[in-house]
Formats: structure tokens, sequence, C-alpha cells
């Protein structure tokens, strides 16, 4: 009895073990990173200047004595005026910035698949 059940046992790993097989890859660990970093610096400078000048003459035209008025003469004056403005405005900016973007994901590689991290492995 012994030596029938040794020999089903053998039978049954004999058939058993035709069907197995292993395919042997590597496995590789690690984080890979994407990362980003930019720098901008600007730099602005305006001037302006304006200029304003206004001359005016109002003189009226009259008898050499003025206007006869009865006994009395009137006149009227001789306006002059001038006016000179000036303006100047200066504007400077300076801006700058710094940007930084790093990411990483678990990775974990067996056998040929390439990024198994972004939903691609087996």
């Amino acid at each position: 009895m012994k030596k029938a059940l040794i020999a089903t046992l053998i039978v049954v790993v004999a058939i058993f073990s035709v069907h197995a097989g292993a395919q042997l890859t590597s496995t590789a660990y690690g984080f890979p990173m994407i990362v980003q970093s930019s720098n901008t610096v600007a730099f602005q400078q305006d001037t302006a200047n304006a200029l304003d000048y206004q001359d005016v003459d109002i003189s009226f035209p009259v008898a050499c004595d003025g206007l006869p008025f009865g006994a009395v003469s009137l006149a009227f004056p001789n306006i002059h005026q001038t006016s000179l403005q000036t303006q100047s405005v200066t504007h400077t900016s300076y801006a700058q910035t710094n940007d930084f973007a790093e990411f990483a994901y678990p990775f974990v590689g067996v056998g040929a698949v390439g990024l198994p991290g972004f939903g691609f492995g087996c």
C-alpha cells in the first residue's frame, strides 16, 4: 500500500511540474522626478516732459487822449500776460519672480514595462 501511495504521489508531482514555469526579470525601485524652475526679471523706466507757454497781448485802439466822454476822457489799459509752466515726471518699476515646481512618484518596474507609476504596469 505504501508503494502505491508513493507511486501516486510521484505521478501527481510529475503532472503538475510539467505545467509550472517562471520568467525571471529585473526589478527597479526609485523616485523619478520632474523638476521645473523659472526666473523672470522686468525693469521699466519712463519719463514724460511737458511745456506750456502762453503769451497774450490785448491792446485797445483809442485816440491819443482816450475816448471823450463829456468832460472826462476814458482810456482802456493795454493788457500783456506771459505764462510758462514745465513739468517732468519719471517712473521706475522693477519686478522679479522665481517659480519652482517638482513632481515625484513612486516607481517600481518589473520586467519590460517602462513606467508603471503612470498606470502602464501589469
